[in-house]
């Protein structure tokens, strides 16, 4: 990567090589890199026109279109960071985000505005000129609340839960940024000619390489709309049409497919690269997609919003049924290092917490207290970001991921990993996919109850004896529920383990409707 690189300077230099080439394809239209960077140019200079600069936060609130992806590049060649907000999420957490975050100016579309109105009414708001209205309006608001100070160097901010209950938005540079786009196009061979399968909402981290991988190499980005990402058939029929190439998703849509789909999977051919991650992967799975797609290449790659992918491991070909998928090893530029509660690295083979640094990592959050709390330092000096996974390094010299730190609770006076309880869980082949949650009791610290999904009851009836030949009795948890249509999910695609908790702790579990209790 050149010094000061920016994920601005791509689509520029993109549309001056390949104008002509699809840029974006959406279910409305598909824009060329000529029409994305004309586009993003007019953006540009209604934002400027209104004073934004180097440095300023722009929200952009809007439906996943070819117009949202012009928009952020838009707001990249002003200068200015992006700040992705949930089109689905509730008003109130849109305007929370926003009143943390103060940006210099909103950008959304109309459905968005129209829903800023009911919570912001006196905003006021104004056309803002895009040059292509086949594309559809977009609209512009400058709040009254005084901005915040500028970030040198700011590409985008992404929002995450906090264990607060506030939202934590994570700031990444051009630098940081800049240098996932770099790996992921060397690792994966990205070029003009493939075509990156997005599923993910904007807010979401995968669609860093998604828009930015593409607009590095003239690739194209196809958006799946809302109508086909629930549903098998039409996931796959959208992948085809479009001649999807590469494909980076959430691990648990990948297992979707795998368990709902696989009938459908070989309509995925033309797929040469699948990326997963954030959730752990089964080898069940692995093997359902190679016995599809035998020369797909597929990897496990690891990384939270605050570090962009740190660790990758290629998977080469069907696995053993008790394999343990890995993490892998560090990426170029990314540091990473395994401590014990004195920062002190373990040796292989033993768990411990993994720290991340390098130029991946993000500048920090906006709000200061929780950069702190998220840093560590070494007894060597050197500052880390503290992941609050759980890792081991396995005789081979890769990582594989064992659990959270904030999901290792006591019960009984023990200490016990809900990853571990998880993974036995899993070793049942009729359970789909299973959670283990705690709730706290007054008498034993916590209670555990697992939810598993599967295609009858009787099919895991024998868990609980299953459970108690691999567990020590502390660890059996006290309810096993059998989940009808699927485990809750976020609006990132992922298990939804507070809502699970919250299931958990009521009194009435038994009487929930969808819910069968196994035990």
């Amino acid at each position: 990567m050149a010094a000061g690189h920016s994920l601005a300077d791509d689509l520029r230099s993109t549309a001056a090589r390949h104008g002509d080439r699809p840029a974006v394809i959406d279910a409305v239209v598909t824009l060329t890199y000529a029409e994305l960077d004309r586009i993003a140019q007019h953006v540009c200079d209604a934002l400027r026109g209104l004073g934004v600069q180097s440095g300023d936060a722009v929200v952009w609130h809007g439906a996943k279109s070819s117009l949202a992806v012009a928009a952020v590049h838009g707001i990249l060649r002003s200068g200015a960071g992006y700040v992705p907000v949930d089109p689905d999420g509730p008003p109130a957490r849109a305007e929370l985000i926003v009143g943390r975050c103060r940006p210099r100016a909103l950008v959304a579309d109309t459905t968005a505005r129209e829903q800023w109105r009911t919570v912001a009414p006196d905003l006021r708001w104004q056309p803002l000129p895009t040059g292509y209205e086949e594309a559809g309006p977009l609209w512009c608001a400058i709040p009254d609340a005084a901005p915040r100070d500028r970030l040198a160097n700011l590409a985008y901010v992404l929002h995450t839960s906090g264990s607060t209950g506030l939202p934590k938005g994570v700031v990444h540079t051009h630098a940081s940024a800049s240098a996932f786009v770099d790996w992921s196009v060397g690792e994966l061979g990205l070029t003009e000619h493939d075509v990156i399968v997005n599923s993910a909402p904007l807010h979401f981290d995968p669609t860093i390489l998604h828009l930015f991988g593409a607009a590095r190499v003239g690739a194209a980005v196809a958006l799946m709309p809302a109508s086909a990402a629930p549903f098998p058939a039409a996931y796959v029929d959208f992948c085809r049409q479009v001649g999807g190439t590469v494909w980076y998703a959430v691990t648990s849509t990948l297992v979707w497919l795998t368990r709902r789909g696989r009938d459908l999977l070989p309509g995925l051919r033309s797929l040469r690269a699948a990326v997963v991650g954030g959730e752990v992967l089964q080898p069940g799975d692995v093997n359902t997609l190679f016995a599809a797609l035998p020369a797909v290449r597929l990897l496990n790659v690891y990384g939270p919003t605050e570090s962009n992918v740190c660790t990758f491991h290629e998977i080469r070909g069907p696995q053993p049924a008790d394999a343990v998928i890995p993490i892998g090893r560090v990426l170029p530029g990314a540091e990473i290092t395994v401590v014990d509660e004195r920062l002190e690295q373990v040796e292989p083979g033993r768990t411990g917490r993994l720290l991340v640094r390098g130029t991946m990592l993000m500048e920090g959050y906006l709000d200061p207290e929780q950069t702190a709390r998220a840093f560590v330092r070494t007894p060597d000096g050197r500052s880390w970001y503290a992941s609050g996974d759980l890792v081991r390094e396995n005789p081979a010299g890769d990582l594989e991921f064992v659990g959270r730190e904030d999901a290792q609770i006591k019960s009984r006076g023990f200490r016990v990993e809900l990853g571990e309880i998880e993974r036995h869980l899993r070793a049942l082949d009729a359970v789909h996919e299973c959670v283990a949650v705690a709730t706290p009791d007054p008498v034993f610290s916590n209670l555990i109850t697992a939810f598993v999904t599967a295609d009858r009851p009787d099919d895991v009836r024998p868990l609980p004896e299953l459970l108690r030949t691999r567990l020590p009795h502390y660890m059996i948890p006290r309810h096993l529920v059998l989940v009808a249509d699927g485990l809750p999910r976020n609006a990132n695609g992922k298990v939804d383990r507070k809502a699970l908790a919250e299931l958990a702790a009521r009194p009435s579990l038994a009487e929930t409707p969808g819910l069968t209790l196994i035990r």
